[in-house]
């Protein structure tokens, strides 16, 4: 009989220590409600945050395109001014580029021109010049587009100053997101 109570004793211990490793080893399910609600709460706060970092790279990427446009826009009329005295810049901008801007025709995104307008004639104090207007267009990731009005003015002469002819510089003027107008 002492065997059977020993014996008893020794079933007892060993089933405790099996079932205090058994508790051990998983999660309470109020251990994962509280740990579901924490990534819920992250990722409340992380997706807005991230698609605004998303947004604010392509802005910052189209201002630096443009910048670049203007860049090469400006280079190419300082090109025609060493070659011909004065400053005449391209009807469109994307001919100052060495490579044109990507767009990919099945989803209509990159850059692009459109609305290109002819030359018109324009009277102003009894002169004339000539004047181009071109649309720049840029569909990002998300579908949204957003524009840029560029507007060239040809060089043109004018009478008189100290009682001789001189010739007026060429233009341009890019409008849009993150442009205000300003006269190049």
């Amino acid at each position: 009989m002492v065997l059977d109570s020993t014996d008893k004793l020794i079933k007892r211990k060993v089933k405790r220590e099996i079932m205090k490793s058994l508790k051990s080893k998983g999660f309470t399910l109020v251990e994962l409600i509280i740990v579901m609600v924490l990534l819920g709460i992250l990722a409340a706060v992380a997706v807005p945050r991230m698609s605004q970092s998303i947004m604010a790279g392509e802005e910052a990427a189209e201002q630096k395109f443009l910048a670049t446009l203007v860049s090469a826009v400006e280079i190419q009329a300082s090109d025609e001014a060493v070659r011909n005295s004065y400053k005449k810049y391209p009807q469109n901008p994307f001919d100052a580029l060495e490579q044109q801007p990507y767009r990919d025709n099945n989803t209509d995104e990159g850059w692009w021109i459109s609305n290109n307008s002819s030359w018109d004639e324009n009277g102003m104090n009894g002169s004339t010049y000539r004047r181009s207007n071109y649309e720049i267009r840029h569909k990002r990731n998300d579908g949204n587009e957003y524009s840029w009005n560029y507007e060239t003015w040809e060089p043109r002469r004018q009478c008189c100053r100290d009682g001789r002819e001189y010739t007026e510089q060429g233009k341009f003027t890019i409008t849009g997101p993150g442009f205000n107008g300003q006269t190049y």
